[in-house]
């Protein structure tokens, strides 16, 4: 029989001896079929999950310790798990990347930038990275409106951008991972796009004649106008 989830919830008589109860909350925790034990507050004072194989297992396991639940506990709440659900955002966009022994499916949003590199691409993904044989075009096409070309041959996540930094009549894109890289002139009006945008409210736009400009990206401002 498959498997069954289980949740149970426990309130303990905080009247017990104090070492004489951790002593039976520590053999909750070595039951057979927990997996995991949280203490709590308020209503309950101990959640536990696990698995066990049917529902009379279930209650052998509990027969071994009625004794202590009638000496220790004052509620005990027992559930079986019907159904898991995982939220996930309902739009986010996935590709599968090479990886170790096989292909590994990321979300379009964890990747951080994109260099060129020949006919590949290299992907970085938080402190992890990959090649996938593909042309910027098209993998342009695979991204959103979160990523903004900013040369020819690098691709980067709009809020991986910390800073922008205007000078000797250069853009450079400074990153969070503290690299810095710079924006090409057939790219600039996509970059004044974004801080047009973004500074609108308080900020005046950088003219490209000014000596050197330095814009601090503001942390609540993540967006970036898509590429044509």
């Amino acid at each position: 029989m498959a498997e069954l989830e289980v949740v149970v919830c426990v309130a303990f008589d905080h009247r017990s001896d104090a070492e004489r109860l951790q002593r039976f909350k520590d053999c909750i925790c070595q039951c057979d079929f927990v997996e995991v034990a949280m203490e709590v507050s308020r209503t309950f004072d101990m959640i536990v999950q696990g698995k066990i194989e049917t529902l009379s297992a279930y209650t052998e396991q509990m027969d071994r310790i009625r004794p202590q639940i009638a000496e220790f506990v004052t509620r005990i709440e027992t559930n079986f798990v019907g159904k898991m659900m995982e939220r996930r955002p309902a739009s986010e966009k996935c590709m599968w990347v090479p990886c170790v022994g096989g292909r590994k499916r990321i979300e379009i949003g964890m990747i951080d930038k994109v260099a060129a590199e020949g006919d590949y691409m290299r992907l970085f993904i938080h402190d992890w990275h990959c090649l996938i044989h593909s042309t910027i075009r098209a993998l342009k096409e695979q991204l959103d409106d979160r990523f903004i070309q900013r040369h020819r041959s690098a691709i980067v996540r709009s809020d991986f951008i910390e800073r922008l930094l205007h000078q000797d009549r250069r853009w450079i894109a400074r990153l969070r991972d503290g690299s810095q890289q710079p924006v090409a002139k057939s790219h600039i009006s996509d970059v004044l796009d974004l801080m047009a945008h973004e500074s609108s409210k308080d900020k005046r736009i950088p003219a490209i004649s000014d000596p050197l400009v330095e814009v601090p990206r503001q942390p609540n401002e993540m967006r970036m106008q898509a590429m044509n």
